[in-house]
């Protein structure tokens, strides 16, 4: 009910922003935090702002303002960038100020498709039930207002998510609605541009490999010794050892120098057919 809906802000801010009286169904840039906490703090005397029903992949620019206790905005049908579980969004969340003010919260993702298209969400800290939410996409400045498809990555390496055609085109024509994408001179469709995401997609990854950092000067040629590296990069691809099959350590404190000096001799003879047998101990 309008009754319900109040504006809780400083009197300070109040006195100094100027309530809007039009909210823009669509803005190619983002707005400043004076345009932003002048709507939040307006919604109240306008009732046809409120969106009632959840708004599924909206286009390029759309900017709606929703009840988040009635609607979950946040199910919106684009793919956002994951965390490193692979399960919640990935999400920035800032506090704004206005007029030297902290009076807004700012929630911030990065679609997992194109890493130019944004959902910011705002809402004011004292009033946290009314959102402000704008699509954008916003290309880099190098491109002159057009976003190259060269830019679009498949997802994060933590998204296993495969796509498919149909889903490809539904996620990028609102992305690029009222936006061109380019390369150099020459412009692409969304079908090619799909078509660019797909073959990146079937294209697999050449295996991580790192050279071993450690020095093999101090073992013998000929000799077969299992390789134990020290190395950080070394040990992530390195198989695990099994266990040695020697016998267990003693615990007496002079066993410990003769183990170290026994155990190369015991290692080649368990490598090499060609050695004679380790003399058992007794």
């Amino acid at each position: 009910n309008k009754g319900q809906r109040k504006v809780f802000v400083p009197n300070k801010l109040l006195e100094c922003l100027p309530r809007s009286s039009s909210l823009p169904n669509e803005r190619l840039r983002w707005n400043t935090n004076e345009e932003i906490a002048s709507y939040l703090i307006s919604f109240d005397r306008h009732d046809e702002w409120l969106s009632c029903s959840l708004k599924t992949r909206p286009k390029n620019g759309s900017i709606i303002l929703y009840n988040r206790k009635k609607v979950k905005y946040r199910k919106d049908g684009y793919c956002w960038k994951k965390r490193k579980d692979g399960k919640t969004t990935r999400e920035d969340h800032m506090k704004l100020k206005v007029q030297g003010m902290e009076c807004l919260y700012g929630c911030y993702v990065h679609s997992s498709i194109v890493p130019t298209f944004h959902r910011r969400c705002y809402w004011l800290l004292q009033n946290p039930d009314i959102v402000l939410v704008h699509y954008l996409n916003v290309p880099s400045p190098e491109d002159s207002g057009k976003c190259s498809p060269l830019m679009c990555t498949l997802s994060d390496r933590h998204d296993t998510l495969r796509w498919s055609r149909d889903d490809l085109q539904s996620q990028l024509k609102p992305m690029f609605h009222s936006i061109k994408c380019s390369v150099g001179s020459g412009e692409f469709s969304i079908e090619e541009l799909v078509q660019h995401i797909l073959d990146r997609q079937r294209t697999k990854p050449q295996p991580r490999t790192h050279t071993c950092l450690c020095s093999t000067n101090q073992v013998s040629p000929g000799v077969n010794i299992p390789h134990r590296c020290n190395s950080t990069k070394h040990r992530i691809i390195s198989p695990k050892l099994p266990p040695s099959s020697s016998s267990p350590l003693s615990s007496e404190p002079g066993e410990a120098g003769r183990e170290g000096e026994n155990m190369l001799p015991a290692l080649q003879a368990q490598s090499s057919p060609a050695s004679s047998p380790c003399p058992s101990s007794t």
